[in-house]
């Protein structure tokens, strides 16, 4: 008699624990997914051409804080952990400073995109990371 009492109180535990492991692995899943999903991107120094390296070191400061915000992308250090490279390039113009963005393969080397935007100013750097981080980096 005991033993049939017991027997709904012992399988709406089993159930809620059921649950709770549904629940626990589907959370391990999403947070897995979220992890791995992420391209591993590679950034190597800036390529500068007739510009002050200073400007070519801002330039790479301000994309990192824009790519970290980006949930999307990880920067890693060494391009053999990468699955892209993202390089960066500024070139003296006659008006400004040319700006360039390339998103290449890093196993081939095949390009994905390019980005290129004149800049008048070092001040203009931040609305161009902006933009390229929103609209490309991904």
């Amino acid at each position: 008699m005991l033993k049939n009492a017991l027997k709904p109180h012992y399988n709406s535990i089993f159930m809620h624990m059921n649950s709770l492991v549904r629940c626990g692995f589907m959370a391990i899943l999403l947070c897995s997914a979220m992890l791995c999903g992420c391209a591993k991107v590679y950034m190597p120094p800036v390529q500068v051409e007739g510009v002050h390296p200073d400007y070519g070191e801002r330039l790479r400061v301000l994309t990192k804080q824009y790519v970290v915000i980006d949930d999307h992308v990880t920067l890693v250090d060494d391009v053999q952990q990468s699955d892209r490279t993202l390089q960066l390039q500024l070139l003296r113009d006659t008006a400004g400073v040319v700006v360039v963005f390339e998103m290449r393969e890093s196993k081939d080397g095949s390009l994905i995109w390019a980005y290129r935007h004149i800049a008048y100013d070092p001040n203009d750097f931040i609305p161009i990371v902006s933009r390229v981080s929103k609209e490309k980096i991904r």
